[in-house]
């Protein structure tokens, strides 16, 4: 008989309420400061990495091998025999190519591992969209299928005060970053068909930002007669999501599911705080 475990990396920012869901696999991120390495939103909060951004900007790495081996053996020690693995963008991180080395190694499941090409709360949608097709009695090959049409039917824009930390990360170019912080744009940054980041409008300040947000918002969803999940992410700005959310109902997007939470600490380091992002997955 089938039992069907899901994996996803942090990068993915699940909803807190799936992470605590029997089944649900959570790969820790890396955080690297110059004196120690924390595990993503193990032992560090993404409000420490934002308090101390003045001080240092950390790097992140994928998870460490070991932690990888360490989740498959819990994974089979809890008595799954297939695994959906869900990762974020491998234009964007490693850890996509670095866990399918240990998946095709590890012949006690049965798995099928996906490169969403997207980031944080559109890569966690497509996990929570896999979840409950698991819980409704769905078969491994119509969990893949789901997966495979939901990557195809997902957005994600993020609005965000400044391209600082996207430059000091690597994630965008020096001539981006400067033209944005000289105008004091507030750039809206989305994935492009191959998973790595552009730039999809720039607004003047974070208010004309959400405008924006919404402006694309209801053009991914114009032609759209079926249900979809909706998730707003935030960087320490928990009222500045929530406004976002009361933007989008005042405009008639409501998700089948809806969720609001903070970033996780990997998508904060390259976005620092003030963020505010909308991921949207037809389903």
């Amino acid at each position: 008989m089938e039992k069907i475990a899901v994996l996803v990396d942090s990068c993915c920012d699940l909803p807190e309420e799936y992470l605590e869901k029997d089944g649900i696999y959570e790969l820790p991120m890396q955080i690297i400061y110059h004196d120690k390495t924390y595990l993503d939103r193990v032992d560090i909060s993404a409000k420490e990495v934002y308090d101390n951004l003045p001080v240092e900007i950390p790097k992140t790495s994928l998870p460490s091998g070991e932690s990888i081996q360490k989740t498959l053996d819990q994974i089979a020690d809890d008595g799954y025999t297939h695994i959906i693995s869900i990762s974020v963008s491998s234009g964007l991180s490693g850890t996509f190519n670095f866990l399918k080395v240990f998946l095709e190694d590890d012949n006690r499941f049965t798995t099928r591992y996906f490169d969403t090409k997207q980031v944080a709360i559109a890569a966690g949608l497509i996990a929570v969209g896999a979840k409950n097709q698991i819980d409704a009695g769905g078969t491994f090959e119509e969990v893949e299928k789901h997966v495979e049409k939901m990557i195809a039917n997902t957005v994600v824009y993020f609005c965000i005060p400044t391209l600082t930390y996207l430059r000091a990360g690597g994630r965008i170019s020096a001539a981006a970053a400067a033209v944005g912080g000289v105008l004091k744009l507030a750039p809206i940054i989305t994935c492009k068909d191959d998973g790595s980041y552009t730039i999809a409008a720039k607004a003047r300040g974070m208010k004309k930002g959400q405008k924006l947000l919404l402006n694309l918002a209801e053009d991914f969803l114009k032609d759209n007669t079926g249900d979809y999940l909706l998730a707003i992410g935030h960087g320490a700005d928990e009222i500045g999501g929530q406004k976002m959310l009361d933007i989008l109902h005042e405009n008639n997007i409501k998700g089948k599911q809806e969720f609001l939470g903070q970033v996780g600490p990997a998508l904060g380091v390259h976005t620092g705080p003030g963020l505010i992002g909308v991921g949207i997955v037809k389903i």
